[in-house]
């Protein structure tokens, strides 16, 4: 429907602002996830180097490992941390910035070349599903490359090629999986539209080849990489009534007209990620439901403006279902028994999760380190031992969370698929061991004994012992490619994507 006669526009807007003032409430709660500790240690790790380098020193120090994951995020945080941003605020302002980004950029691409009311009804079911949307905070680095791969889709349908190419690339350069997503996407939709099949192609080529550098350095780690030791990718989170929505929007879309065929193609490439489930159909993956799902709405919107009073009533009450209710199924497998167990949230949307934040637990939802705790304790660390110093804690994310924070190595590591190079005693090799106190007295004290640990702190999560006998270090490597390379690459690619049109109006026209 015409957007003059209902402000489509206007209603997705304030859908978008709800969304940052309930970001803004939950300020206190970022960060509420392991992974960005993983990643503030990684920029941390490229200035100790002076620049990007391919050995993590950082983790599972001082053996260290390979390192490969794309550096792009790393560079943005690298840039901040070196403007002297404190690192937790660092954190909390991107987890709480980046999916309103997010918001704005799928609802202009979908409203630019589609229409306003699907562009309205995408929000809405991005909304039903609080797993996408804890996504978008959880794991930024996707996230970021999410809105890349939507502004590279957008290029895509300018018939933009250089634009769309350099887009795709950056993906590569800050989420593979993610990448791989929109590559594959784009090529199954010029494959379903032959006008646009050498297009697409030619675009996957060149991203691919722009992308060898990122791309040799993970397969050439492959033989180091697992992922069955990772319980997590098997949280999964199955919305009832989206998944009903997005199946008849398969079919809807399959009808409608040829620009439709992107949401096919898009969930054809989610399975990309099978070998992560709760990425296929929790996070990343579910990018595709929500686009077939808002074609059903959309569809249902125009077949019931017209008619009777109660079937637009229903309508309505579909959507306040999607709003307010949208029940989940949560699937995960138990430590215990190594089996999957079920649970059932009624009222999951992401506007209830937002607002009653305790009201629905879920692993993906916890603040690992309290503040005051993680502030204290890195405190504490900074205080007895020197920079180059290695810490250790019985809990990874602990280990790496107060790592980050504290500004120096540890022997624990996050990013589990991918293994030490060699095995190494971590409690003999850390100047700082930070205990749980779930652990055992008399374990502890056996600990303390057996490596000379001295006490040096406690609090209400954690026991913080000192190894004064140890003589080893961080092993810091020196970058591969340096900030000034760095710093002038993006330079090059901005000035280029700037003028990308011009550049590619001048190719056409020199081969014609």
């Amino acid at each position: 429907m015409d957007n003059k006669i209902i402000p489509w526009d206007f209603f997705s807007k304030l859908t978008i602002i709800c969304f940052l003032g309930l970001q803004i409430i939950r300020w206190p709660l970022f960060p509420q996830f392991m992974d960005i500790y993983y990643h503030l240690l990684t920029a941390w790790g490229f200035i100790q180097a002076g620049g990007y380098t391919g050995w993590d020193f950082w983790q599972f120090a001082p053996v260290g490992r390979m390192h490969i994951y794309p550096p792009l995020f790393h560079f943005i945080l690298v840039f901040f941390m070196k403007l002297g941003i404190d690192r937790l605020i660092l954190a909390k302002s991107l987890e709480a910035i980046l999916p309103i980004i997010f918001l704005i950029v799928l609802w202009q691409f979908v409203q630019k070349n589609y229409s306003s009311s699907l562009a309205f009804f995408s929000l809405i079911s991005l909304n039903s599903s609080f797993s996408f949307y804890l996504s978008l905070m959880n794991f930024l680095p996707a996230t970021l490359a999410m809105i890349l791969g939507i502004l590279a889709l957008d290029q895509f349908f300018q018939k933009q090629i250089l634009r769309t190419t350099t887009l795709l690339t950056l993906c590569f350069y800050t989420h593979i999986g993610v990448a791989y997503f929109f590559i594959l996407g784009i090529i199954l939709y010029g494959i379903f539209n032959k006008s646009l099949r050498r297009m697409s192609f030619l675009i996957a080529f060149g991203s691919f080849l722009l992308s060898l550098p990122v791309l040799f350095k993970q397969i050439s780690a492959l033989r180091l990489i697992s992922i069955s030791h990772i319980p997590i990718r098997f949280f999964c989170e199955f919305k009832t009534v989206d998944y009903i929505l997005g199946i008849s929007g398969l079919f809807i879309s399959f009808r409608r007209n040829e620009r439709f065929n992107l949401f096919l193609s898009l969930f054809f490439a989610s399975f990309i990620f099978i070998y992560y489930p709760s990425r296929l159909i929790s996070a990343q993956g579910y990018l595709p439901i929500i686009f077939l799902s808002a074609v059903t709405l959309d569809e249902l919107f125009n077949k019931i403006r017209f008619k009777i009073a109660y079937t637009r009533y229903a309508f309505f009450l579909l959507l306040g279902l999607l709003i307010f209710v949208s029940p989940t199924i949560l699937m995960e497998e138990s430590q215990e028994t190594c089996k999957m167990k079920y649970s059932l949230y009624i009222y999951d949307s992401s506007l209830i999760n937002m607002i009653f934040p305790n009201r629905n637990k879920r692993v993906t939802a916890i603040n690992i380190l309290p503040s005051r705790e993680s502030l204290a304790t890195a405190e504490l660390i900074k205080q007895h031992s020197f920079n180059d110093d290695i810490i250790f804690s019985d809990l990874h994310h602990v280990g790496v969370g107060l790592a980050s924070i504290s500004g120096r190595a540890t022997a624990n590591a996050l990013l589990p698929e991918l293994c030490s190079v060699s095995g190494f005693d971590p409690l003999s090799v850390s100047k700082i061991y930070i205990a749980s106190k779930d652990i055992k007295q008399s374990f502890l004290e056996a600990i303390a004994n057996n490596y000379k640990l001295l006490k040096i702190g406690e609090n209400k999560l954690f026991i913080i012992y000192k190894n004064p006998q140890c003589p080893f270090k961080s092993q810091i490597k020196k970058a591969s490619v340096s900030f000034r390379v760095i710093w002038f690459i993006v330079f090059v690619i901005g000035i280029f994507f700037s003028q990308a049109k011009r550049i590619e109006s001048y190719i056409k026209k020199y081969l014609t």
